[in-house]
């Protein structure tokens, strides 16, 4: 192996002018990085269970922490979806909206209950007339509202007390007492969510994504592997049970929902302690439970499936290559490209499991203004079905707009992977793009 292998594929920032150095970068690391000059499918309408969506292009869920003390939608909430309606893209995933106020990443976050619904209808009524103002009655973008309990990283009035479905010492600080959930808790959550599916619908929202990603109680519960003595812990089917529940509780109380899920490929969290890994406990991903799970969502009536990895709390660089780590994380062991790939990858593993079932994309933010010319081939190859984008979104909310009308994007308006709207995010601070939208988040 020659002396510079290990540095080679190190870290390292975005330094990319040129297309053919991207490529001959991602070729030196042995990956096989889609890429079109055209960049047309991202462009081209599709289906989402019957309902045209006009274009490949998605906004994934990225939290605002702007909401009212009761959860529901602030100024800066009805602000951004505005501009993400304005900005074209044909798919809008809502940021995560706990179930209940205790089930809150923050204090911030929203929440959906009978109560703050009737601000979440207005919120989709304003998205859709934006939509409508800037492009016609004819783009009409799909609109996907995420549920959530943030089940262990759980802070709604500003304290963390951890609350888990097992202990996990990749997790869990050092001699912490962890609060258990038990069965009966978790039962009733179950009608929870299904009841606020009920509620997002009535909204008008066209569909409901039941958040099973980055460590969240329901992506918690799916590695359980080491809670014993319960129908959500240990065997396969045990730990997958909330999630299928739920779908399949939707299908029958709200007949009219369509469900969605945002699903974490792999934990790349060692087993037992992590989903879609290898039983040997290395960091090798094995993928046969979550094919196997998206198989069984598709059949309790899943009609999309948005593919993401890792748990930020662990490994924040896993679903979100960047340039700079968060104020006193660590610098990622690899190179950036490898993320970009291994995320690709997981992508097109599921979306050939649930195919024709849709899949949208993730991780693209970090390759500025390339991630068309790779989202273009990957929709070619028929490895996903849409591109996502959450903090090149937050940055750059009107990129598809001039895919549409001038072939390109303005590599100076994209996102720079700078980790500041994480650390906004962490500190409770209202969120968005420091960078690019300074005038209302450069002080936060």
């Amino acid at each position: 192996m020659p002396r510079d292998e290990p540095s080679a594929r190190g870290h390292r920032p975005f330094r990319f002018r040129t297309a053919e150095g991207l490529l001959r970068k991602a070729e030196a690391l042995g990956l096989d990085l889609p890429f079109d000059r055209e960049i047309d499918w991202l462009l081209q309408p599709t289906q989402i269970a019957s309902r045209r969506v006009p274009n490949r292009m998605a906004v994934q869920p990225m939290e605002g922490v702007d909401s009212h003390p009761d959860g529901s939608p602030g100024e800066l909430a009805f602000r951004r979806y505005r501009r993400y309606a304005e900005g074209g893209s044909g798919l809008i995933w809502f940021e995560a909206t706990s179930v209940v106020p205790d089930g809150r990443s923050n204090p911030h976050a929203l929440v959906l209950t009978r109560d703050t619904q009737p601000a979440f209808r207005a919120l989709v009524d304003a998205t859709r007339t934006a939509a409508e103002a800037a492009f016609g009655p004819a783009h009409r973008p799909f609109l996907v509202l995420q549920l959530t309990h943030a089940g262990r990283f759980s802070e709604p009035g500003g304290r963390h007390v951890i609350r888990g479905a097992c202990a996990n010492p990749h997790l869990d600080p050092p001699h912490a007492e962890i609060a258990m959930w038990r069965d009966d808790e978790i039962d009733v959550l179950r009608d929870v969510f299904v009841d606020r599916i009920r509620l997002a619908t009535e909204a008008g929202f066209d569909a409901v994504d039941v958040k099973a990603c980055h460590g969240y109680l329901v992506s918690e519960l799916l590695g359980a592997h080491t809670r014993t003595d319960s129908r959500y812990g240990g065997p396969f089917e045990n730990r997958c049970r909330l999630l299928l529940d739920v779908v399949a509780g939707a299908r029958d109380a709200v007949p009219d929902a369509r469900i969605a899920v945002r699903l974490n490929a792999s934990d790349l969290v060692p087993h037992p302690y992590g989903f879609g890994m290898a039983t040997d406990g290395s960091d090798s991903i094995d993928l046969a439970e979550p094919r196997a799970l998206v198989r069984d969502l598709v059949a309790r009536g899943c009609c999309l499936i948005n593919v993401t990895a890792g748990v930020p709390r662990y490994a924040s660089h896993i679903g979100r290559p960047f340039d700079r780590p968060v104020s006193g994380g660590a610098v990622p062991p690899e190179h950036p490209l490898i993320g970009e790939a291994r995320l690709i990858g997981l992508a097109d593993a599921i979306q050939q499991a649930c195919a024709p079932v849709p899949v949208v994309g993730t991780g693209y933010s970090w390759l500025r203004q390339f991630w068309p010319n790779v989202g273009a081939a990957v929709l070619r190859r028929g490895m996903a079905t849409f591109i996502g984008l959450g903090r090149g979104a937050f940055a750059y909310p009107d990129a598809p707009r001039d895919l549409m009308t001038r072939g390109a994007v303005d590599r100076k308006k994209c996102c720079t992977t700078c980790s500041r709207c994480t650390e906004m995010m962490h500190r409770g601070a209202m969120t968005g793009c420091a960078v690019h939208d300074r005038a209302v988040y450069g002080d936060n």
